[in-house]
């Protein structure tokens, strides 16, 4: 693995693995899995961000079909969250198995809506060349 170039930032370091171990715990104890999710999802980033800017890491893509290609992974992903953590009847009224009188939760357009978005995040992500500027 390549030597670190750039030291990383405490805070950042500390909020992201703070996100990333009490989001299961504030889910465990009945917070709306909404937030606890985002919370994790934020300490992910942050902790990813770390790594590239120790590793003084730049990414590349090669076309921007697939900078929108991964940005439809990421809204399919988020809508597949809202799917996994709401009842029908708190569903945006946009969104397809929307019911005013129903308290159940629609799991198969989430877990499909996943599938689909983690897919096409991850087709995406394989397409950056993560490379390193010469010194």
């Amino acid at each position: 693995m390549a030597e670190p170039t750039h030291r990383a930032d405490g805070f950042q370091l500390v909020a992201g693995l703070l996100g990333v171990s009490t989001g299961p715990v504030l889910l465990m104890r009945g917070a709306p899995a909404g937030w606890s999710f985002l919370l994790i999802a934020a300490g992910i980033v942050l902790l990813a961000t770390q790594w590239a800017i120790v590793y003084d890491l730049r990414f590349e893509m090669s076309d921007p079909t697939k900078i929108a290609l991964a940005a439809a992974g990421i809204a399919c992903v988020a809508v597949a969250v809202i799917y996994l953590t709401r009842a029908a009847d708190d569903l945006p009224s946009l969104f397809p198995g929307h019911d005013g009188d129903s308290e159940h939760f629609r799991i198969v357009p989430g877990v499909v809506t996943m599938m689909i978005g983690l897919a096409v995040f991850g087709r995406a992500v394989a397409a950056m060349r993560p490379t390193r500027p010469m010194l």
